[in-house]
């Protein structure tokens, strides 16, 4: 098959040899219509043409590849939000390199890395404070940071998960069904984290729960109901915490929500497979992706971009409340 070539690509679209190659090398002084875009965009698709990315990036200066750097890709939230990633870049036409930085010093060390592999851009994920967060940003750029810690600053590069409005939320719909007794479980105790500080703005430090185990025990959860029957319902830092205290209601015969009220935290895939569905708080991990993205881009092309400095999580009900 003969090689495709930006004049078939014109023909076909019926446009300029130069619009064409605008439109492929992405040239923000370009400027066509939509109904341009999209006579091109089917030509290329019907001839299935595929340019050199590497020829592109010598004339252009420019790879086309944001690098994402994440402190946790253990869990479910963390492979979704980085797969909310992949999608908003695909969406821009870009690709995605991934390091993983398994200790806070590797962070530096994979921006750095990442950097020399001809990214773009970077987006990194997770909870720094407010001078670590200041030396990745002075460390690369263009850079955006997600969901760090309430105390960093760095407007257009910093964008947080506002748990706190959802933990409210969360508290208010407990309070309408009659429940005063409410708890919080977290294993991260002295925690200055958004959901602990919601909690101890609504209720006494005493209603916070650090269980002795990181699996709490039959034992330990007949202990805590023995030294707090009053509690009616908790809330809890993820929804492996919740799922857990559900097998624990079911281990002492108490049923959830008749006796208790169950609340997790990311809303993960078996939050709505369980036995009840477990109410949680879900994270805008699509939208922020997007963001993140569009702001990257924007900055590339020397464009204004007004990047939120938070998106709201949702409160999920569900039949554990």
């Amino acid at each position: 098959m003969a090689k495709v070539t930006l004049k078939n690509i014109a023909e076909k679209a019926g446009v300029s040899v130069a619009l064409v190659s605008n439109y492929i090398n992405q040239r923000p002084s370009a400027r066509m219509s939509a109904e341009t875009k999209q006579k091109i965009d089917n030509a290329l698709k019907e001839l299935d043409y595929h340019g050199s990315a590497i020829a592109r990036s010598l004339r252009t200066g420019r790879s086309n590849i944001i690098g994402y750097v994440s402190e946790s890709l253990r869990t479910e939230v963390a492979q979704n939000e980085m797969l909310a990633v992949f999608d908003a870049a695909a969406e821009e036409k870009y690709q995605v390199f991934v390091a993983y930085a398994s200790a806070r010093e590797k962070t530096l060390a994979n921006i750095k890395m990442l950097k020399e592999r001809g990214c773009d851009a970077i987006i990194v994920s997770g909870y720094f404070n407010d001078d670590f967060s200041a030396q990745i940003c002075k460390s690369f750029s263009p850079v955006v940071i997600l969901n760090t810690h309430e105390s960093a600053v760095s407007k257009g590069k910093i964008l947080r998960y506002n748990y706190r409005c959802a933990v409210k939320e969360a508290i208010k719909y407990l309070q309408s069904k009659g429940h005063k007794e409410i708890f919080y479980q977290t294993s991260l105790e002295g925690s200055q984290e958004q959901r602990y500080l919601e909690f101890v703005s609504n209720f006494d430090e005493s209603k916070v729960w650090y269980p002795p185990h990181n699996v709490p025990t039959v034992q330990d959860w007949r202990d805590f109901m023995e030294a707090h029957p009053e509690c009616s319902a908790m809330l809890h830092l993820n929804d492996f915490m919740a799922l857990r205290t559900i097998q624990l209601c079911n281990a002492v015969n108490m049923r959830v929500p008749h006796d208790l009220a169950v609340v997790g935290f990311d809303n993960i895939h078996a939050a709505e497979c369980t036995s009840p569905s477990l109410a949680s708080i879900s994270r805008p991990l699509k939208e922020a992706a997007q963001h993140a993205v569009k702001s990257l881009i924007a900055q590339l092309r020397n464009e204004d971009y007004d990047l939120p400095e938070s998106l709201p999580c949702k409160f999920i009900i569900r039949d554990s409340i």
